[in-house]
Parts: structure tokens; C-alpha cells; sequence
């Protein structure tokens, strides 16, 4: 069908047929063929709009942009040769052409592997083979080897009686002696599972948990401890476990044995659920405390990536966190290395760069301003500044909130509002952004008070560290230009019990918003916030991954309620 674009590619993206046997043993049928047209007449990676067109969880789940997230924090080596085992439509293909010298991907399905080849069609380090891997003869060894939702499988398509070890026998042969494996995987005793959410390759609930005794299918996850022994029984001398949240499929945060989360990094988490929520039992979302108190997070999280090697160099980076749904120009990783260091890095190859470079300026210009700012510095990976290892001003809230120390709440809040008018110079009330903006608003001189020519969004308790009873600013991302200073200590409220709601009844809100004069202005604080997302979120993208989402609490409610009908 894509004959004729594909003999046009040459010499970029060399597609190997050498070893395919005529027949695509694995497929999800039909939708392949929408999602490889999809691809075909879009540009590369530019599928947001594609996508809300076919709308559906296959078109999503393949060209969605959060599948990278899952390795474009890694640290590759730029002179590294990579094996993408199962490149399925490409969804991480291109990310290893740009960080890697050179790709080879493996795929069993003729048509998934050339989406996969339209996909990456500018990319000319990169060859793709297909066939079964377990039939393939290479030429050469690897310095990474990926095995991204590929090792479940092996009990169908490795044909030996143990399968799963057999396979990894075979992979750590095709590796250079202080080569990495990469393994993604789902976890067989994943919280989600408990909670009731079907089985991502069985379809069914509760099947991990029953030993995969339900269905009698080939395919199977492990547990934390037997994957690490399944690994090293295959003659890898040694394994770093990272936990991608919520999943592995579509993270946004990664997690680590070095790393691991505290209770307040869960409260933004997003949740979702396929195919749907009809056998949930239980809220994920409100276990996550018990878990972390209990000091058990690494047994129920929801997911694995696994690096093996013989070498004794692994775990370089214990944490990353991925801003996945911003706009192209915003979007930003910030990772954790081993050298106490912390990297702002961008998302997408070909943009982001101006944005690191608006950070840098914005903690000059604060500094400049006389406000303690935790500065950083221009690398060739990226904005980097030394790890802090200070509480934020976020948690000495939540503190001072549990101790019901109400005075000292109300000191804290003063001086980061403090902070915020002395943040910028102002301008003449006419120039308020709400009025600029033509928003119907009727001129008012005294309404907004301060009109910040600057106004940094990001001045909130999460991005400041407590440094002997001081504010220190970190990560200053945005900036709205004549903007109220309301909006900000606004924003820095709202953002503080949105999260933690609570705390409400230790100091309601609505207290706040009166110390700062903020409830005549409400709305239009509201409509400033409005003006600030829709500059910076990809609120289609958003919303995409959104209507995945299920209202849990309902579902769950429900279902006991049958459980209890039959009894």
C-alpha cells in the first residue's frame, strides 16, 4: 500500500526483509491500518490534531507524544549503537535515532513496522528488520538493548521451556560486555491491579493476582523480586529498578530505588484506566499514603524499567519528571543525576531551547530585584543547579498546617507575597492584561492593585526552598507580562489547597483571600489563570488524555454495591 513512499525513503530508514516469513502473527486488526495512514500524512510526531479525529484508545496510545517519556530522560550515549526490540509504530524509534549513533529495530509485523519506518522517515541511523527476533542473525553487538512491553510476550514466541529466561539468555548475548538492557514492564502485583483495573494484556481483573490462572494465555508479568532473579539468572551480574508513574506506558514522573516518592507527589498524579472502570473496587489514588508510610511502594507500584548490565555503573539519573502537555516550545524534563545535580532538559529535539534560556534570565532578573534565587547555569545537557536538599516552602506550610500554627501561616504567605511585588517594577493600572485583552471589563483604578510588568507565574510554595527562615526561588518558568500581583499570591493560594485540601480546616481559603484582598477579584483572577494556561498547555493534547480517565470513586461504589447484592 506505502510501496511507492517507501522506495522515495531511500537512503534514509533502511527496511530489512531478509527474515520476515509473510505473516504478522501479531496485530490489533484494522485500526493499524488507520494509525499507519495517520502517520503516512502527518508530519512526523505532529499528531495531536490526528488524532482527536480517530479518536480512540489505540490511535491515542500509539502516537501520543507521552510514550517518549519513558526514555528521553535516559543517558544515552551520543556514540552508542542501540537494539529496539518490539519498535511496535515507532513510538520511541525516533527518540533513540536522536539521542543514539545508530538503531537497529525489530519488529514482527510487516505493517507495524512500517509505521514505524514512515514514522522515522527523516532518521538515516536507523535500519529496521523484520521478523522474530529468536530467528534474526546480527552482525554485530549493542551497547543498549530496549525491551519495552516485549519480555510478557515471550511465552507465546520464544519456544523453549523457559521462555522468558531463555529470551533473556539470548538478548545479553547480543550486548557488548558493558552493554545495558532496558526493561519495560508492568508489574504482576501492581497496585492498579489490586484496585480492580483489568489486566493490560489479558483483559481480565485480578489475573496476576490469581497466578495467571484465569485466562492460560502466554503472557505474564513478574513481581519486583522475580524479575530480579529472572535477570540474573540470565547472567546479568547486576540490575538498578526504576518505577515510571502512573505506568510505564504513559509516565510522568519516574521514580527510582534511589528515588523514591513521598506522600505529596502523589496528589497530582493522573490516573487512567483501559479499557474501563467497570470491575474497580478501590481508589489507587487514596492508598498511595498507607503505601509510602508502610515503606511498600516498591512491591505495589504499577510498573518496572529495569537497566541489567554486568557493568556496575548503573542508576546515573534517580529521578525525572516529565511536563508532557505543554506546548512543543514549553515542553521540559527536570531529572536527578548521581552528581547531586539537577537538569532542566527539553522534550523535543528540535524545540524548548529558548524557553531554558528564559529560565536562566528570569532568576537573573529576580536576583537583580534583590530575591534570594537558587541559581543555575547553561550545559550542554541543559539549565543545571545543585541539589538543595532543604525543605520547600510548600512543606514547611503543610507543617505549620499540622501543627495548627496559624500565625505562622499567615507569616509565611506575607512574606511570599512580599516577594511578589517586589519581583518586578509595575506599570500603569490602563496596562493591566485584562484590559488589554478586551475582555469587557469595566476600567477600574484601584480594583487590581499592582500591575506587575513582569509577573512570575511560578512563585508559588513548591518553588522555593526554606533556607534559615528564608524564601529561596527555584525553577521561574513563566512569565505573563502586565499582569496583577493578585493573580500571583492568587495562583500561589489556590495551587497550595487544590493540592492539599485539608488544610482548609486549619485556615479556610477564602481567610487568605481576604488578607489579600482578593475576593472582589476572584473571576479575574480566574480569567488571568485562563489567559497563562492557554498560552502554555496543549489543553487538545490534554484533554486527549483526559477522556481516559474514570470517575473512580463511582465505579468503585457501584461495584461493591453488586458484591454486596450477590451475597
Amino acid at each position: 500500500m506505502y510501496e511507492d513512499m517507501i522506495e522515495v525513503l531511500n537512503p534514509r530508514p533502511r527496511f530489512n526483509l531478509t527474515w520476515y516469513n509473510d505473516a504478522d502473527v501479531y496485530s490489533e486488526g484494522e485500526i493499524e491500518d488507520v494509525i499507519v495512514d495517520i502517520i503516512a500524512h502527518n508530519e512526523p510526531e505532529d499528531y495531536v490534531q490526528a488524532i482527536a479525529d480517530h479518536y480512540c484508545w489505540s490511535v491515542f496510545y500509539h502516537l501520543t507524544h507521552i510514550r517518549k517519556n519513558i526514555l528521553n530522560w535516559y543517558p544515552f550515549s551520543k556514540e552508542s549503537s542501540v537494539l529496539e526490540i518490539g519498535c511496535g509504530l515507532g513510538a520511541i524509534t525516533g527518540l533513540l535515532c536522536d539521542k543514539c549513533k545508530d538503531v537497529t529495530a525489530v519488529e514482527l509485523s510487516k505493517r507495524r513496522a512500517t509505521g514505524t519506518l514512515l514514522r522515522c522517515r527523516e532518521k538515516e541511523n536507523l535500519e529496521i528488520i523484520v521478523g522474530n527476533l529468536n530467528d534474526i542473525q546480527f552482525e554485530k553487538k549493542f551497547d543498549y538493548i530496549t525491551l519495552i512491553g516485549v519480555l510478557e510476550y515471550q511465552g507465546s514466541y520464544t519456544d523453549t521451556e523457559n521462555p522468558y529466561l531463555d529470551f533473556l539468555k539470548k538478548i545479553k548475548g547480543l550486548l557488548k560486555p558493558e552493554g545495558k538492557v532496558l526493561i519495560a514492564i508492568e508489574n504482576q502485583y501492581g497496585l492498579k491491579y489490586w484496585c480492580g483495573a483489568m489486566e493490560d494484556h489479558t483483559g481480565l481483573p485480578f489475573e496476576g493476582l490469581n497466578q495467571y490462572t484465569i485466562s492460560n494465555k502466554k503472557v505474564r508479568t513478574f513481581s519486583k523480586n522475580a524479575l530480579d532473579n529472572l535477570v540474573k539468572d540470565s547472567g546479568f551480574k547486576n540490575t538498578f529498578f526504576y518505577y515510571p508513574m502512573p505506568d510505564y506506558k504513559l509516565p510522568t514522573v519516574i521514580y527510582s530505588s534511589k528515588k523514591l516518592p513521598a506522600n505529596k507527589n502523589m496528589m497530582d498524579m493522573r490516573y487512567y484506566y483501559i479499557p474501563d472502570g467497570s470491575t474497580l473496587i478501590a481508589q489507587e489514588k487514596n492508598i498511595y499514603k498507607d503505601i509510602i508510610d508502610n515503606k511498600v511502594f516498591e512491591f505495589f507500584a504499577n510498573s518496572f524499567l529495569v537497566e541489567c548490565s554486568d557493568s556496575n555503573q548503573l542508576g546515573e539519573v534517580s529521578f525525572a519528571s516529565l511536563s508532557s502537555h505543554r506546548f512543543k516550545e514549553y515542553q521540559t524534563g527536570t531529572k536527578f543525576n548521581d552528581k547531586d545535580e539537577v537538569i532542566k532538559y527539553v522534550l523535543q529535539s528540535n524545540a524548548g531551547i529558548h524557553h531554558l534560556e528564559q529560565i536562566l534570565r528570569n532568576e537573573q532578573e529576580l536576583q537583580e530585584r534583590g530575591l534570594n534565587v537558587w541559581r543555575s547555569e547553561f550545559r550542554e545537557e541543559g539549565l543545571v543547579m545543585g541539589y538543595c536538599d532543604a525543605r520547600t516552602v510548600e512543606e514547611v506550610l503543610i507543617d505549620e498546617y499540622h501543627n495548627k500554627n496559624v500565625d505562622k501561616i499567615y507569616e509565611i504567605f506575607d512574606s511570599v507575597y512580599k516577594d511578589i511585588l517586589q519581583s518586578s517594577v509595575s506599570v500603569p493600572w490602563e496596562d493591566n492584561i485584562l484590559y488589554t485583552f478586551d475582555l469587557g471589563l469595566e476600567p477600574d483604578e484601584q480594583k487590581y492593585g499592582v500591575i506587575l510588568k513582569t509577573a512570575y507565574a511560578d512563585m508559588i510554595p513548591r518553588n522555593a526552598f526554606w533556607i534559615d527562615g528564608q524564601i529561596c526561588w527555584f525553577d521561574q518558568e513563566y512569565i505573563l507580562e502586565n499582569a496583577p500581583a493578585k493573580w500571583v499570591i492568587y495562583r500561589a493560594v489556590r495551587l497550595l489547597y487544590n493540592s492539599f485540601p485539608e488544610i482548609t480546616q486549619v485556615v479556610p481559603m477564602n481567610d487568605l483571600f481576604r488578607r489579600y484582598e482578593l475576593e472582589e477579584v476572584l473571576g479575574e483572577s480566574h480569567l488571568v489563570e485562563n489567559l497563562f494556561y492557554g498560552a502554555v498547555i496543549d489543553q487538545q493534547h490534554l484533554s486527549e488524555y483526559k477522556g481516559f480517565a474514570k470517575d473512580t470513586q463511582k465505579f468503585c461504589l457501584d461495584n461493591i454495591s453488586k458484591l454486596i447484592t450477590r451475597r
